[in-house]
């Protein structure tokens, strides 16, 4: 892997490029010749087509004339484009002598492109659950190391946030919150259930379904109530061998800069906080004391932000004969950090497949090994860094050197004495605490599949996924300050593996008999999941020599732990689709599923779907206008499930038998629960149903869906409060008790036309989402988390804090108004908040709703267009109608030692009233409170990508007799984000289900310049 890394890093990128170039020039520098062609065009029933238009890239173009036929001059092995509304586009090289005979394709075909879905394909004018399509060009050019991060804004009903963390996690559903537990849907790898892609490189991806009702879905039964994904790999194609090169290298930075104040600014407000609080200045900040600090101003976004680097490099290798094709490729990606420090995400990935036919007997051999190193952001063991290293370099002081030779380890600190401030020097813990994720994951499957009579097939697949894992910390000794003050060497490090290993044996039989055709298919699988890690940890005043625990002497120092976990699934699964005359489409879906996660009394559910079309197109009993080239009606209903909040064993009590109690005055050994739980635990259960309309008009040339769809999820496993008299840890029982409804609309739509050899291409996509709580188990007591509430018949995780009224001006006005608490007492310039509860006094009662952290719409929009050899795309995404709490802002605005934003500086005095920011005070237990202060609006609308590239000639590449086709472009990503919000980026990551919308330093996306280049050989 090395040698790969020192080869696809090193000059290969532009060596390429400019060998092939000049060998270009060359070749077109050869005499050619110019002659007069003719050809004729006709549609697939060979019926002539007049007016096509026919372009030719050297020079004018012409059209078809009534019996199809054209005359154009060109050059010998020119390319000419052939175009008409409601036909494909075709391609052709002028050469030899004999007239051309050029065939069109409706535009309309792709209703009869093959749609993956579980267990199987359909055509797309035969589908009759909810799936959306993604189309996998436009999700690529959003570049990631992660397939779910691609899919933001490329269909209805999907949310994605991530951050700029080279790594970092991603987070996605699909129709909203369905469960208290993982939200993250199935993906589903060339037939094999994982439980995310993020191993797995983007480049290898051929198609992407995602199945978003029960009607679609339920065949994969209890992992399929928040959403199944499908993706499938490349595969190799019949035909001489093919080389396909593709690399793109980046550069990254965070495009905005918080304004922060500077050491001037930050000792004014320190000051303040200081006086108004009784205390005398902190020497560092006080101009007459002979510490104050003059000759020291640390811009802390300067010194901790830096340019990062993004590289992706693939080689894939295709071709096959008639019985057996092949596909192998070879990738390598890397990300390094926007922040100062050696974080990065290196990944290497190797995917080979084979895939054969022999009479009756097709067969199918996939192995994909991926290798990866994350460097994560430096964190501490005993040092808590207050917010994360985006908070915490925010908020750094500016009287803070970055570097101090006097200093333990030679970063900067502040003292306690001398500054009074804990503050974090994110560039020292970033460069001194190493800290490390490595993953080394294979997935292999084989599948066979016998035409045993003819269209009974049976077909048997078995897969093998295996990660190892290992997670190092370590931290030497070091001093940055008060508070970051380490006596102490520290490492962890722990060893584990998971395992999924399934097999599957399936028959399928189709029947048809006149108009009817009917395809059935039964299962059934086996699914084991293994899961096993060991930890160690260290803490010595030695140092840890070769960062082993072997060096480690005292055994007192060292602690060991480990775990072992084991769960199983055994389903029947089965679905029958039938077809009348292509016009009424009816589909059936069931699966049973038996987990040992559940109690032998509870361990099988059954889950069904049912859903059904009506093409009206094809209706003989009346017509539709001409215009209208397809139009379906489709409806779906079904049940699924769902199991991911659980443990292995949360069913399962546990004991202790080793406690002591008093009997007869003395102590005997006996037993007591130490945890306990619900042994009638059961499967969650979502119920979907979902009507639609898709249609097409103008013969495909413009397409469009309308969909509304409602989800009910019941028995919500979650944990709820029991009594502390019970005596178990925790003080929780795990149980069905909940309850959640979600609802909305979802809009696709897509245009694409031509204007002679200019083509393009509109699609947009958008939903809308509301959320309903409508059971929360025992007394439908509320569950508060941070700043939020979740309560029957409103939404989960909403914003709750304290309204404000303003601040108080004088004594009548702090006299008149209810009571607050406040260090040292309640005065003029300190926030006023609102008696809700009119008792005379603020407490939590006085509480309230602060808004919505669920977006009410999201939306997307990809354009693309070409003219000749030239092509361009940019995309839109965000959302709109939720609220977000800036806690970054508000800890910007906290008025304490921490360094603030200059929105502070405004802060209320006798002679500066006029102000919305409260006096600053050191222990203040008023102003910081939860409030609407810092709740703001987290609508936005972002340029995700702008994409403009150039392909050579096919008739300057076919002289090469090598190259094939080649292309460069230039992109950019995150280019630009229309907000009002006051922090880095509005799409952060922030669903703590019940604590949402907090954004408290998440890492910002980083704004992205890259080059890159597509090579076919």
């Amino acid at each position: 892997m090395k040698l790969i890394s020192i080869l696809l890093k090193q000059s290969v990128l532009p060596m390429l490029t400019c060998t092939l170039l000049l060998f270009c020039q060359r070749a077109s520098a050869q005499q050619t010749i110019r002659k007069k062609f003719q050809g004729t065009i006709t549609n697939s029933e060979s019926i002539p087509l007049q007016g096509v238009t026919v372009s030719i890239k050297e020079g004018t173009g012409t059209i078809t004339d009534a019996s199809g036929s054209f005359t154009i001059e060109g050059n010998e092995g020119t390319s000419i484009t052939i175009s008409s509304v409601g036909y494909e586009s075709k391609v052709v090289i002028l050469k030899g002598n004999n007239p051309l005979k050029i065939r069109l394709e409706q535009a309309y075909k792709n209703l009869n492109d093959v749609v993956v879905v579980g267990y199987g394909t359909v055509k797309k004018k035969d589908l009759t659950g909810s799936v959306a399509v993604v189309n996998v060009s436009d999700a690529k050019k959003n570049v990631s190391y992660d397939v779910a991060k691609m899919l933001q804004g490329q269909a209805a009903g999907i949310s994605v946030h991530g951050s700029g963390e080279p790594g970092g996690y991603v987070q996605i559903k699909i129709r909203g919150t369905t469960t208290f537990g993982n939200n993250g849907p199935l993906f589903v790898i060339d037939g094999v259930p994982v439980d995310a892609p993020y191993d797995f490189s983007p480049n290898d991806i051929e198609s992407i379904q995602v199945l978003k009702d029960a009607s679609a879905a339920a065949i994969y039964g209890s992992r399929a109530a928040t959403g199944v994904i499908i993706i499938t790999t490349k595969k190799g194609k019949q035909g001489p061998v093919k080389v396909n090169f593709s690399s793109y290298y980046g550069t990254q930075e965070i495009a905005k800069k918080i304004p922060v104040t500077d050491r001037l600014g930050y000792q004014k407000i320190v000051s303040a906080a200081e006086l108004n609080a009784g205390l005398t200045l902190a020497p560092a900040n006080d101009p007459t004391n002979p510490s104050f600090v003059s000759s020291i101003n640390t811009d802390w976004q300067k010194e901790a932000l830096k340019k990062g680097v993004i590289q992706d490099h693939n080689v894939n290798l295709s071709g096959g004969s008639e019985y057996v094709t092949y596909n192998a490729s070879l990738g390598y990606f890397n990300q390094t950090g926007t922040q100062t420090g050696p974080q990065k995400y290196d990944r290497y990935t190797l995917n080979s497949s084979v895939q054969g036919k022999k009479g009756p007997f097709s067969f199918g051999i996939k192995a994909a090994y991926t290798q990866s190193h994350k460097g994560n952001y430096g964190a501490t063991n005993g040092h808590a860094v207050f917010g994360g290293t985006v908070t915490s370099m925010l908020t750094a002081i500016p009287t803070m050197p970055v570097y101090d030779d006097t200093r333990l380890g030679g970063y900067g600190g502040s003292d306690q004495v001398k500054n009074r401030a804990i503050s974090a020097n994110v560039v020292g813990i970033n460069n001194l605490v190493n800290d490390y994720s490595d993953r080394n994951r294979m997935l292999a499957n084989a599948w066979g599949e016998l035409e045993i009579v003819k269209n009974l097939k049976y077909k048997l697949n078995v897969s093998f996924d295996r990660t190892d894992y290992k997670n190092f910390h370590y931290e030497p000794k070091f001093d940055m300050g008060y508070y970051y003050l380490n006596n102490m060497y520290y490492m962890y490090q722990q060893y584990g593996h998971t395992n999924t290993s399934l097999i599957e044996n399936t028959l399928t039989y189709q029947l048809q008999a006149g108009k009817h055709k009917i395809d059935f298919l039964g299962g059934m699988t086996y699914q084991e999941d293994k899961n096993e890690w060991m930890s160690a940890t260290a803490t010595d005043t030695s140092d840890l020599n070769f960062k082993t625990f072997g060096a480690v002497a005292n055994a007192n120092a060292k602690g060991v732990t480990s775990w072992l976990g084991t769960a199983t699934m055994f389903s029947l699964l089965g679905r029958a689709n039938y077809n009348y005359d292509d016009r009424y489409l009816l589909t059936f879906n069931f699966r049973r599923d038996g987990s040992s996660k559940f109690s032998p009394y509870n361990r099988y559910g059954n889950f069904a779907g049912f859903a059904a079309a009506w093409n009206i197109t094809n209706e003989k009993i009346f017509h539709l206008p001409s215009f209208i080239s397809s139009m379906k009606l489709r409806g779906g209903y079904g049940m699924l499930g769902n199991q991911t909040a659980l443990g292995y064993y949360d069913y399962q009590s546990y004991i202790n038998n080793a406690t002591n109690y008093l009997f007869n005055n003395s102590l005997a050994t006996g037993a007591t629960t130490v945890s306990v739980a619900d042994p009638s635990l059961k499967w969650e259960s979502t119920t979907t149903s979902n009507v639609a309309i898709d249609m097409g008009i103008l013969q495909e040339k413009l397409t469009f869906t309308v969909e509304y769809f409602n989800r009910v999820s019941k028995d919500i496993i979650t944990a709820i409060p029991i009594p502390y008299s019970v005596g178990s840890f925790p003080q929780t029982l795990t149980t069905n008790a909940a309850s959640l409804k979600n609802t909305g609309m979802e809009f696709t739509v897509n245009y694409r036309n031509n204007a002679g050899a200019f083509n393009y291409n509109i699609s947009a996509n958008a939903y809308t989402l509301k959320n309903k709580v409508l059971k929360l188990g025992g007394t439908n007591n509320p569950v508060y988390g941070a700043g939020s509430k979740t309560e029957v018949g409103r939404e989960v995780g909403e914003l709750y804090g304290f309204v404000t009224e303003g601040l108080f001006q004088n004594a009548n006005d702090v006299s008149k108004h209810a009571t607050q608490n406040q260090s040292g007492g309640i005065a003029p310039g300190d926030v006023k908040y609102k008696d809700n509860t009119g008792d005379g006094t603020i407490t939590d009662a006085d509480r309230a709703y602060l808004g919505s952290t669920i977006p009410k719409f999201y939306y997307g929009l990809n354009f693309s267009a070409s003219y000749k050899n030239f092509d361009l795309s940019f995309f839109w995404q965000g959302n709109a109608g939720n609220k977000v709490y800036n806690g970054v802002y508000a800890a910007l605005m906290a008025g304490q030692y921490g360094n603030s934003h200059v929105d502070e500086l405004r802060f209320w005095t006798a002679s500066n009233t006029n102000t919305n920011v409260p006096r600053p005070l050191i222990n203040d237990i008023n102003n910081g409170k939860f409030s609407d202060r810092f709740v703001e609006s987290g609508s936005y609308v972002k340029l995700q990508n702008a994409q403009i590239g150039y392909s050579i000639p096919d008739s300057k590449l076919s002289r090469t007799k090598v190259i094939r086709s080649f292309r460069m472009y230039v992109s950019g990503l995150n280019l630009l984000t229309i907000s009002k919000y006051k922090g880095y980026d509005p799409d952060f990551i922030s669903d703590g289900l019940f604590n949402r919308g907090y954004d408290y330093g998440s890492f910002p996306n980083p704004r992205t310049v890259m080059v890159g280049v597509q090579l076919g050989l």
